[in-house]
C-alpha cells in the first residue's frame, strides 16, 4: 500500500492553511508545513515525505524550484510546484526539475485531487 505523506512548502501562512485543510480532507497525512525552501529540506529529512506541494515564490535564498531541485536530489522526494504564472513548468524544466504537475492558482480542491491521485497511481 502506498503511502500518502504530503511535505507543504509555503511561505504565505493562510495559503499553506487552506492547503492542509485540503490536503486532510483527502485524506492524505500532512507531515509539516515549511515556510521556506531551508526548511522543507530540513523537514523532509526528518519525516521523509512521499511528495511535496512547493510554492514556487518562496522567500529566501531557495525559491520554490530550486526547492523542489534539492528534494528530489537529497531525499527522492518529487514535487507538484504551485504557483500563479502559467510559465511555471517551463522555468522549473529549464532548471532540471520534473515536477509531477504544477498547478497554477488559483486552484480547486478537484483540481488538487486529481493531480495527487495521478501522482500517487504512477
Amino acid at each position: 500500500m502506498t503511502s500518502r505523506i504530503v511535505l507543504v512548502v509555503e511561505d504565505e501562512a493562510v495559503v499553506a492553511l487552506f492547503l492542509t485543510d485540503v490536503l486532510e480532507e483527502l485524506n492524505y497525512q500532512v507531515c509539516a508545513v515549511a515556510p521556506s525552501g531551508r526548511a522543507a529540506l530540513e523537514l523532509a529529512a526528518e519525516h521523509r515525505p512521499d511528495i511535496a506541494m512547493v510554492d514556487v515564490r518562496l522567500k529566501g535564498d531557495l525559491d520554490g524550484v530550486e526547492t523542489a531541485l534539492q528534494l528530489h536530489e537529497q531525499f527522492g522526494v518529487r514535487s507538484v510546484l504551485l504557483s500563479g504564472d502559467p510559465e511555471a513548468l517551463r522555468t522549473a524544466q529549464s532548471r532540471g526539475v520534473e515536477p509531477v504537475a504544477v498547478l497554477t492558482k488559483p486552484y480547486t480542491p478537484e483540481q488538487l485531487r486529481t493531480i495527487l491521485n495521478q501522482a500517487f497511481s504512477g
